[in-house]
C-alpha cells in the first residue's frame, strides 16, 4: 500500500511517520519526545524528520508511550479528536495496519511457495535415516489434529506450512461458533478469513457467536464457500442473531446444503417451517435449539412441515435447555406424539437426539422402539440420544418440574438394535477454527 508523502500545515499522515521512523538512524535516544513541542508556525517534512530521528523502534528502551508522545507532539497543544490534524492522525492507523497485513500476507505466500517446491522429509536422530513422505500420507496425518494443532504444525517449517494450507485438510469444516465471544465479529473480517485458499473446499461451517447476518452477508459467504453442505447458525453456541430471513437465505444461496442447524433466539417457528419446505427432500440433517427466554419453540405446524417435506431426513435433534421460570410447555410443539409421527414418517431417520424435550415421556420412547423393532428393514433408526431425563441432569437445567426422571438406558436395554446415549458431548464440526479466539470448555 503506498504511503503518502505530503506536508501541510497540519502535518503528514502517520503512515509516512512510520516509514521515516523505521528508516531513521539507530542512535541513542535523546530526551523523550513527550518533552518536545512543535512550534505552531513550524511545518514540513524537515521538521518531522528532526522530531522523529531519535526514535529507534528496535531499541527495547523505546516504549509505546514514547512513540505515542512523539505523535501527539505533532499536533497543536489544544488539539482534540475533532481537530483536523487529529482526524488525519487517526485515519492513518488503519493504513499502517493494512500495510503490515499486506506485508505479512506477502511473506506467507512466499513461504508457502517455497515450501510447496520441497519434499516432506523426516530424519531419525538415532539411526541417521531419512525418509520422504508423500503429500497424501502427510495430509492423512494432519487429519488427526484439531485446528490449534494444525496451526502449530504450520510453524515447524515452510514445507509444513505449505502442507497445512491444503484445502483437503480443512474441507471437512470449521467451527467458529465460540470465536469472538465478547462482541460481534465484523463481516468483512469473516469474509476475508473464509476467502483464504485453504478454505476453498469447505463443506461445513459453524458461524461465530453473535455474528451479524443479513441476506447480502449470507450471499457473500456463499460466494467464498460455494461447496458448503453443513451450516450451523447457533445450534450449539446459541445466539448468532440469525433471523427467519437469514435462515431462508441460507437455503437459497447454498445449493449443496444438506444440514441446517439453528437456535431460536430470533428464529421463529414460521421461519423453520419455511426453511424445511424450501429444502424439501434435500434436507438430511436438522437440529433445532428452542429458546425459552424469547419463547420460541417448534410448533405443531413446524413438526408437520418437517414430516411432510423431508422424507430423506437422517438426523433430527431438538434441545430445550433453559430455566423453568421462563419455560412455557404450552408453546412447545415437540410432543411425544409428534416425535412418534416423525419416526414413522421419516423412515430414513438414523439418529434421534432429544435434550430435555419435556413432552416426550417413557411411553413415547417405548412406542418408538417397538415401532422400529417390528419392522427393522423399513426403519433406519439405530441411535437414540436422550439427555436430561435422569434426575441429576434435569435439575441442572431447571425444568425438572416438567419431567419425570427415568433412566433411558435401562428403559430401552431390551432393544439390542438401538444404541442409546444419555450423556451430552459437544461434537466437533470438522477441524475447529476456535484457535483464533479463546478456547472455552464444553
Amino acid at each position: 500500500m503506498p504511503l503518502y508523502n505530503r506536508a501541510s500545515s497540519h502535518r503528514m499522515y502517520f503512515s509516512n511517520v512510520f516509514a521515516i521512523s523505521c528508516s531513521a538512524p539507530a542512535d541513542k535516544m535523546s530526551k523523550p519526545a513527550a518533552k518536545r513541542k512543535k512550534s505552531s508556525t513550524g511545518g514540513g517534512s524537515g521538521c518531522l524528520n528532526e522530531l522523529l530521528a531519535d526514535l529507534d523502534l528496535g531499541d527495547q528502551a523505546t516504549k509505546p508511550k514514547d512513540v505515542a508522545n512523539a505523535l501527539l507532539s505533532l499536533l497543536p497543544n489544544d488539539a482534540t479528536k475533532q481537530h483536523s490534524s487529529a482526524k488525519k492522525l487517526a485515519k492513518a492507523f488503519p493504513l499502517v495496519m493494512a500495510e503490515l497485513d499486506a506485508r505479512a500476507n506477502k511473506l506467507a505466500r512466499q513461504a508457502h511457495q517455497v515450501g510447496a517446491r520441497q519434499p516432506i522429509r523426516f530424519s531419525f536422530a538415532d539411526s541417521g535415516d531419512k525418509i520422504t513422505l508423500p503429500e497424501e500420507c502427510f495430509a492423512n496425518v494432519l487429519h488427526f489434529l484439531d485446528g490449534r494443532e494444525v496451526v502449530n504444525a504450520s510453524l515447524a517449517s515452510k514445507v509444513w506450512l505449505s502442507a497445512t494450507r491444503s484445502p483437503q485438510i480443512w474441507e471437512d469444516g470449521i467451527d467458529m461458533s465460540r470465536l469472538n465471544l465478547n462482541k460481534a465479529l465484523n463481516m468483512t473480517s469473516l469474509l476475508k478469513l473464509l476467502g483464504r485458499p485453504q478454505f476453498a473446499s469447505l463443506r461445513a461451517l459453524a458461524l461465530p457467536y453473535k455474528v451479524k447476518l443479513g441476506k447480502n452477508s449470507v450471499k457473500q459467504i456463499s460466494q467464498v464457500c460455494p461447496q458448503l453442505e453443513i451450516c450451523d447458525l447457533g445450534y450449539y453456541s446459541k445466539n448468532t442473531k440469525a433471523k427467519d430471513a437469514d435462515l431462508f437465505a441460507v437455503t437459497e444461496y447454498f445449493p449443496n446444503l444438506t444440514s441446517l442447524r439453528t437456535d431460536m433466539w430470533n428464529v421463529t417457528t414460521s421461519g423453520i417451517a419455511s426453511a424445511v419446505r424450501a429444502m424439501g427432500d434435500q434436507l438430511l440433517d436438522l437440529r433445532i435449539s428452542g429458546d425459552t427466554i424469547t419463547r420460541h419453540y417448534p410448533s405443531r405446524m413446524t413438526m408437520d412441515a418437517i414430516i411432510s417435506s423431508c422424507p430423506n431426513l437422517e438426523y433430527f435433534a431438538y434441545r430445550a435447555f433453559s430455566v423453568s421460570m421462563y419455560y412455557n410447555p404450552d408453546l412447545d410443539g415437540v410432543t411425544g406424539a409428534a416425535i412418534v409421527r416423525l419416526v414413522q414418517g421419516c423412515r430414513r431417520l438414523k439418529t434421534l437426539e432429544l435434550h430435555c424435550a419435556t413432552h416426550v415421556k417413557k411411553e413415547h420412547f417405548l412406542e418408538i422402539a417397538n415401532t422400529v423393532a417390528n419392522d427393522l428393514d423399513s426403519f433406519a433408526l439405530r441411535t437414540l440420544k436422550a439427555v436430561g431425563y435422569d434426575g441429576g441432569r434435569t435439575g441442572r437445567n431447571g425444568i425438572d418440574e416438567y419431567l419425570d426422571p427415568f433412566d433411558v438406558r435401562s428403559l430401552l436395554q431390551g432393544f439390542a438394535f438401538l444404541k442409546v446415549e444419555d450423556q451430552f458431548s459437544r461434537p466437533t464440526l470438522g477441524r475447529g477454527i476456535m484457535f483464533l479466539g479463546k478456547r472455552t470448555g464444553d
